[in-house]
């Protein structure tokens, strides 16, 4: 059997949008991207079942894409409180520091607010929020990036295995060890899920 390519990027990553106008305004008037798709659905695309939604799709500066989805059925304002950066935010990466600052300010001046840089060791960012709540993050490599990420992937394997020895008792207290010790679902629980989605 032949060896397994490994994908080369994303090509998009897709999240749920209050507003499509709302959200195109953001990507394309604030941050810069371009609109390259406004798709119009009146159907879910695996099951067929009646589903009103746009799929958009915005482009960066090197052909990757961040997409939303805009569905007016399913506009719950719960659903667009601002999420905590832990739970999920996005990096997209400037060149120097320079332009880091430029778009604090960018940001400042338009949206009211951007943190100051922070110094993460191996970049530095500057985080704001989109108008759906998304965590974002603008991020530029260290100078000395290349030599940090060399020695910790030295030793990324060991200090995995450290750190799953020391919260392992509080994550099984918390979920079981079952869930811990799932490697992919059964076929059933699988189609289930992608039921639910609407993607089959």
């Amino acid at each position: 059997m032949e060896k397994l390519q490994r994908p080369n990027n994303i090509h998009h990553q897709a999240f749920l949008c209050r507003d499509a106008e709302q959200t195109r305004w953001f990507y394309e008037d604030i941050m810069g991207f371009k609109l390259v798709a406004a798709l119009d659905f009146e159907s879910s695309p695996g099951s067929g079942e009646p589903l009103e939604y746009m799929h958009l799709f915005f482009e960066m500066g090197n052909g990757d894409h961040i997409a939303f989805f805009d569905i007016p059925d399913d506009v719950d304002e719960e659903k667009f409180g601002y999420t905590s950066g832990f739970d999920q935010h996005i990096a997209f990466e400037v060149n120097t520091l320079e332009e880091l600052e430029s778009w604090k300010k960018h940001l400042n001046d338009k949206l009211g607010w951007a943190s100051d840089p922070i110094d993460h060791d191996f970049v530095h960012s500057i985080y704001f929020y989109d108008p759906n709540g998304l965590a974002l993050e603008i991020t530029c490599r260290d100078k000395n990036y290349a030599k940090i990420m060399k020695e910790d992937q030295s030793k990324a394997h060991n200090n995995l295995k450290l750190w799953t020895e020391k919260t392992r008792e509080k994550k099984e207290s918390k979920v079981g060890s079952e869930k811990l010790q799932e490697r992919g679902l059964d076929r059933r629980e699988l189609i289930k899920r992608l039921k639910v989605s609407g993607l089959v």
